[in-house]
């Protein structure tokens, strides 16, 4: 997660200012990340054929995170560099880091899907997603400490972050060593064919491929687009973006872990019922949010989006790994995250179309200047709600109902609410 953060902060974004990027660039960089998840198929077939997963996947994430270092130095080395050369190096560099990435993930999700008991799989998930996001969340506000006490120039600054990021994204690979991975159920006789279309050929994966492509489609359409809009458009400092972003890492940690026994006792379907039912509101607020009040209206905003976020997360790798067969487990999920990551990166690049269309957009109402972000924000608010059909149609056999689980789910929190401090106590 301090890789992660150190890639994708809004330091990050100001550094690409800085160097000169524009709508487009954005849009080619949250794009190129999610359009290399096509080496997810080739880490599949490689995952089916190979006895043990680990070696092979501790190489290509090492490697993959150490060419991420150029970023950041080559400004550095060569300052005069122009930008028509830089960035054509930089989407080079992003898309073989993300691409070796891609490569090794069904290697680990299957490792992972193996050793993971079935029973407990989204309550660990959802566990392991709060420590994660924790940490996500101090990471955040590390940079924004640094960010707001440290007055470099954002290039020299930027230099620093990604070396602490990179070191700390090795090390998180070198504790793998130490972590037992289960014998390999390899599938080297099935015809190649045969194991690209099995996901599709099965009745209720299919649904959920459905959806996880047409929902990662909608969702990235304006998402990488946020980060410039807080800079841009609203104003924010670099310090002050960042400790705003951080808050979606608190609301995710906080209901990981209910999210996670939720979806072990009621499915995973009803969770992503509720979860996409919610995830429009983010794109309207930050489309009506003005500079003066984003400051105090965003940090709210965000902590309840981390919570869906978080919901969404556990409830898709869940039903990734649960519902996908043993033998050619891994194509099962490359088929979610690759097929998937394809439509969200070609939707990425189409925002940044959309915006670079509509950059002379521009109309003055209730004392305000409206311009093509905004336009981009409302435009993706109405294409959120095209996401609740897609997730009501996924098949999941013996899941509760999402009008049972939302009445859970208000009846769980002011009950704990009023019990406090005795629950507390009780569970100690």
């Amino acid at each position: 997660m301090v890789y992660i953060t150190g890639i994708g902060s809004p330091a990050t974004t100001e550094f690409y200012r800085a160097m000169g990027a524009r709508d487009i660039h954005f849009g080619l960089l949250s794009g190129i990340p999610m359009a290399t998840v096509f080496f997810q198929f080739l880490g599949a077939v490689a995952a089916n054929r190979v006895r043990r997963r680990k070696p092979l996947f501790m190489a290509v994430f090492i490697i993959g995170r150490l060419i991420y270092l150029p970023v950041a130095f080559l400004p550095l080395i060569f300052p005069g560099m122009s930008m028509r050369v830089y960035f054509p190096l930089l989407f080079t560099i992003v898309a073989l880091s993300h691409g070796l990435g891609n490569f090794g993930s069904p290697l680990w999700f299957t490792w992972m899907a193996d050793l993971i008991p079935r029973k407990i799989l989204n309550t660990y998930w959802g566990v392991r997603q709060r420590s994660m996001y924790l940490f996500w969340t101090c990471s955040f506000l590390a940079i924004t400490l640094f960010t707001y006490w440290i007055h470099w120039p954002i290039i020299n600054a930027f230099a620093l972050i990604l070396s602490v990021a990179v070191l700390a994204g090795i090390l998180d690979i070198l504790l793998f060593a130490w972590v037992r991975e289960p014998e390999n159920l390899c599938a080297r006789d099935l015809p190649i064919r045969e194991v690209l279309l099995a996901p599709l050929a099965h009745t209720e994966y299919r649904t959920f491929v459905t959806y996880s492509c047409a929902y990662s489609a909608i969702i990235m359409f304006a998402a990488g687009f946020m980060q410039p809009f807080t800079l841009k458009i609203l104003g924010m400092p670099v310090w002050l973006a960042t400790l705003v972003w951080c808050v979606s890492g608190i609301g995710n940690a906080l209901s990981a872990r209910f999210w996670g026994r939720l979806a072990d006792t009621h499915g995973h379907r009803p969770v992503l019922i509720l979860c996409v039912l919610f995830k429009p509101w983010v794109a309207l607020a930050l489309f009506l949010v003005s500079p003066r009040w984003a400051p105090m209206i965003l940090p709210g905003i965000f902590l309840v989006d981390g919570v869906w976020n978080a919901g969404l997360m556990v409830a898709n790798n869940g039903y990734m790994m649960k519902i996908a067969p043993k033998q050619n487990r891994s194509m099962f999920m490359a088929s979610i995250l690759g097929l998937s990551g394809i439509c969200g990166g070609m939707a990425a690049v189409a925002g940044g179309i959309f915006l670079r269309c509509f950059s002379d957009f521009s109309v003055d109402v209730m004392g305000r200047t409206w311009g093509n972000y905004h336009l981009l924000l409302l435009v993706d608010f109405f294409l959120r709600w095209l996401g609740i059909p897609l997730v009501r149609r996924i098949k999941e056999p013996r899941s509760t109902r999402g009008r049972q689980v939302l009445l859970e789910i208000f009846g769980h929190f002011p009950l704990r609410f009023l019990l406090f401090p005795v629950g507390l106590y009780r569970r100690r």
